[in-house]
């Protein structure tokens, strides 16, 4: 094999005209630096030889402070390296041709021979002041105060081992071997591909912390074409940069020469205008091969390799592609080097009208290419444990907010664990999305939030926060078609009287329109077939309250998703299901009924809202609670009763609500418990029931009829107990089989619990309502109290309920009980002081059988079972001579007219308009049914 030598050039004379014009003018500086401190030297006689010898200390410390800084011994240690002794020479003559030039020069240097002596001090000032400043900018920054800020992800790329969170490392380590083994070969190009996010730079970095291990062999040179894809020509701008990596490198003069002339070849001719005349300069006559030969050769003699990094291709347009391809084309013949070009084959494709050739040029001009992919564990190994790391640039956030975020990035984790973790991969399938995604939650605040305190399940959450980040116009069209109270195509609906929840079709129709992805969304927030919501009987209130797929009137789940995103706004507490499911949880596990009631979020100085809510929910779960837990709810239930308001802002109070929650919370969780199971709803079992309400066996001295007529609790009570009696009622349709059971099994142990309502209705309310009123009769009959005078009197408190007078007070700025209260309020308050008295009375001495309306106590005897409404003949009997006699007190009279007023007849159902209001024939002559209203 012949061995073909490089040809000898002619030598750079620009190379050698920089150290000859350099040792000249050193020469010239020290010459006239002696001059002037000759000078001053007598001056310096007079002045103590330690200041002197301390002052000279302190100047050349600081030239050599400043020179240490700027990096000079690195540029002369460099230099000295190269063995470079003709430019050494080169400086040696510049200063032997100053020697012979300065007769030439002697009137300019008699200037300084015969200038002011202190001239020379002035000089050393000014010039130890110039090297002073940076110096000190340097070691004494201005500190600045950092105020408190949001703190965000940056999407930055990782420089070492440490940062690494996807195991690249090996990999990258293996790559840089690669290259570094692959030898000096003219036209080696690597490719590296890539998606965008998933760690072009990041890999090189890595890779490049290798190649800086062998620093004597290779130099790195990154070209970022993204900085300068507005310059017409990259190729020079690829030259600059090679040009200036190998000079912080190595101590080659001959190259930048090289390289200019040519980036000068490349463009062609160069215009200008000099005094009107148009001129042009032509290249030299060098070929772009023998230019590349000289640049190859300088390379060569510095004995370096040098890797051209090439990154962001896939960011620029074609035609700035083309160009970067381009000037790494016309380079092929550099044998020094090896070009590394990160991009993504699918983004350059596309960026091509014709993707299939653009493939193929691809193919051709990438020699080796090497492939990245992030494995699904390494996602979701740094959501579930990684983002804690303080090396992972997360530790900028704050650890609180961090730790909020912990259940969504968990949640996601398990999502990308799951089946669908293919689908998901496009959206969160690298870290850079990931740091979009925790972005976007840190700017909802996340911090200000508990989400776990919320109805928002985190899956719907992600998967709108997906759609928000990922297809923002069809974002938009869901966040318009369902705020402000509106019903869109998306949430899903249900006809009235259908068991189904449904899509609408044009919901159907609006699958088709997106791309796959954004499809993929959709379904997994609303299609009822994906979420199983096909049977809405089987859906759980849990559910119901919580999935972002139902914005009915009464459950606005979606808008509260899209509101918290976009406006970033969460419900109160005491608003979400949340907040009563962990209260049931707490009890179910332990936790006194009373304790969570007495809690800030429960106060009812805020409102009923929440213990409406609980007991609710309370009562709707209570099947599984063993015996302790369903005794401290009930007894909790009847202790609370007098604090919550008779008043109602609907159909019904609190308090009356709370009658038919402790009736359901009987039937559910009132008999056969046991500290670890539920025994058989049999007839032996059920009956515990009738022993709570009439205070026997292990109920002894604690019956819910004796509880509920208390002296404390005042005339109110016996409209909780008629109430409660009422409510008891089979034919009332009230879905307390167990309860009803257990009423019939007590007043007869063999009595059928099954058959015509109306029976079991008569016989299930017969002892109920004979202990009813033998209560009421040895309470005010026997000592002849009058219940109507009594129930005038009942405060103002006692009907409002510890919220509503709580808030009343606060309104009217500390009022006291017994305060006038406002006109209209207190008219109301003494309708319904007339109300429930009305209500208690016409309950016992109601005769109706059952009806549907429920058993009228008074249709029943105060003993026996002969059921001939004796209680009703007592209760007339009573009412008339003690509650209207008015030989017993004047203001009885009050009382009676009271009672025919609030009892006159509209003449709408007697057609007598001509009449007016009527008294009806119940009220004047029959006494046995004193009260008409129920």
């Amino acid at each position: 094999m012949v061995d073909n030598k490089p040809a000898m050039n002619m030598p750079e004379l620009l190379v050698f005209t920089k150290p000859l014009i350099s040792g000249f003018v050193l020469a010239e500086v020290w010459r006239l630096a002696f001059y002037l401190g000759g000078n001053f030297a007598p001056s310096l006689s007079r002045i103590n030889p330690w200041l002197v010898a301390i002052g000279i200390l302190l100047v050349a410390a600081l030239c050599v402070v400043y020179v240490f800084n700027r990096g000079v011994h690195v540029i002369a240690e460099r230099m000295v390296r190269s063995f470079r002794l003709d430019l050494f020479i080169a400086l040696a003559v510049g200063v032997w041709i100053n020697i012979l030039v300065s007769p030439l020069f002697a009137k300019f240097h008699r200037v300084f021979q015969s200038a002011e002596p202190h001239w020379a001090p002035l000089v050393l000032l000014l010039l130890s002041a110039t090297l002073l400043s940076p110096l000190f900018r340097y070691y004494f920054p201005k500190s600045r105060r950092r105020d408190h800020q949001l703190y965000f992800l940056a999407d930055e790329e990782i420089d070492n081992e440490a940062e690494d969170l996807f195991e690249s490392k090996t990999q990258a380590k293996s790559f840089a071997e690669t290259v570094l083994a692959s030898g000096a070969h003219g036209g080696l190009i690597f490719g590296v591909d890539g998606p965008w996010g998933i760690g072009k730079t990041s890999f090189i970095n890595l890779a490049e912390r290798h190649w800086a291990k062998a620093e004597d062999k290779v130099i790195v040179c990154r070209f970022e074409p993204l900085r300068y894809a507005s310059e017409p020509d990259l190729v020079e701008r690829l030259i600059r940069e090679l040009s200036a990596a190998i000079q912080r490198t190595v101590f080659a003069p001959e190259f930048r020469p090289a390289a200019s002339r040519y980036s000068r070849l490349i463009k062609g001719k160069a215009d200008f205008s000099f005094l009107g005349f148009r001129l042009s300069l032509e290249p030299s006559q060098e070929t772009v091969d023998e230019l590349l030969d000289d640049i190859n050769e300088v390379l060569r003699r510095i004995n370096r390799r040098v890797i051209i990094v090439v990154d962001d291709l896939d960011r620029l347009d074609a035609k700035t592609v083309n160009n970067v391809l381009f000037a790494t084309r016309q380079t092929f013949k550099l044998s020094q080097a090896t070009y590394i070009l990160c991009y993504d084959t699918e983004v350059l494709a596309e960026n091509h009208e014709e993707s299939s050739r653009a493939r193929e040029f691809l193919e051709k001009f990438v020699t080796v290419k090497l492939s990245l992919f992030v494995d699904n564990s390494h996602i979701r190994d740094f959501l579930r444990r990684d983002w804690q790391r303080i090396e992972n640039q997360l530790g900028s956030i704050p650890s609180d907010t961090m730790v909020k975020l912990g259940s969504v990035l968990t949640e996601l984790s398990n999502i990308l664990d799951g089946d669908n973790a293919a689908k998901y991969l496009p959206l969160v399938g690298d870290l850079r999305k990931v740091k979009r995604f925790v972005n976007a939650m840190l700017l909802m605040q996340i911090e200000k939030s508990d989400l776990r305190r919320t109805d928002f399940y985190e899956q719907d959450l992600i998967n709108l926060m997906l759609l928000h980040l990922h297809y923002p116009g069809l974002f938009r069209r869901i966040y318009a078609e369902e705020t402000e109270g509106r019903k869109g195509i998306f949430s899903v609906h249900r006809e009235f009287g259908e068991d189904e929840f449904k899509n609408s079709n044009e919901f159907s129709a609006e699958l088709g329109e997106h791309p796959e992805t954004a499809a993929f969304l959709l379904k997994q927030l609303f299609d009822v077939q994906t979420l199983g919501l096909n049977d809405a009987t089987g859906v759980e209130e849990g559910v119901l309250r919580s999935r972002a797929c139902f914005n009915e009137d009464s459950f606005r789940n979606l808008e509260g998703y899209l509101k918290l995103i976009v406006r970033v706004a969460t419900p109160e507490p005491r608003e979400t299901f949340v907040l009563y499911q962990e209260a049931v949880e707490k009890v179910r596990g332990g936790t006194s009924v009373s304790s969570i009631l007495e809690s800030p979020d429960f106060r009812l100085d805020q409102g009923e809202h929440a213990h409406d809510q609980f007991w609710r929910v309370l009562v709707n779960q209570s099947h599984d609670f063993t015996d302790v837990v369903a005794e401290d709810s009930i007894n909790t239930l009847i202790e609370y009763l007098p604090r919550y308001s008779f008043i109602s802002s609907d159909d019904r109070s609190l308090r009356q609500r709370s009658i038919y929650s402790l009736l359901r919370l009987l039937d559910r969780a009132g008999w056969g418990r046991t500290s670890g199971h539920r025994l058989p709803n049999s007839r032996d079992n059920i009956v515990e029931v009738a022993w709570r309400i009439f205070g026997e066996q292990s109920h002894q001295s604690k019956g819910i009829l004796q509880r509920l007529t208390n002296d404390d609790r005042g005339v109110l009570g016996w409209y909780d107990l008629m109430l409660f009696r009422l409510q008891c009622s089979a034919d009332r349709q009230g879905q307390l089989h167990n309860l009803h059971s257990a009423l019939i099994v007590y007043s007869d142990r063999d009595a059928e619990t099954s058959g015509l309502v109306s029976s079991l209705a008569i016989t299930g309310m017969r002892r109920l309502s004979q202990e009813v009123f033998s209560l009421f009769k040895q309470t005010f009959i026997d000592p002849r109290r009058n219940f109507y005078s009594e129930a005038l009197a009942v405060s103002d408190k006692e009907l409002l309920g510890d919220a509503l007078f709580a808030s009343l007070e606060m309104d009217s700025g500390d009022a006291r009980e017994g305060e006038q209260m406002p006109t209209d309020l207190s008219e109301k308050l003494s309708a319904y002081r007339n109300y429930f008295r009305s209500f208690v009375i016409y309950q016992l001495s109601n005769t109706s059988p059952p009806k549907g309306s429920g058993v009228g106590c008074g249709y029943y005897d105060a003993n026996g079972s002969a059921d001939c409404a004796g209680i009703a003949a007592a209760m007339n009997e009573y009412v008339f001579n003690v509650c209207f006699d008015p030989s017993t007190d004047p203001d009885n009279v009050i009382h009676f007219v009271n009672h025919c007023l609030c009892n006159l007849s509209s003449p709408f159902m007697s057609g007598r308009f001509e009449e007016g209001y009527i008294p009806t024939k119940s009220v004047s002559a029959n006494k046995s049914a004193p009260v008409a209203g129920n």
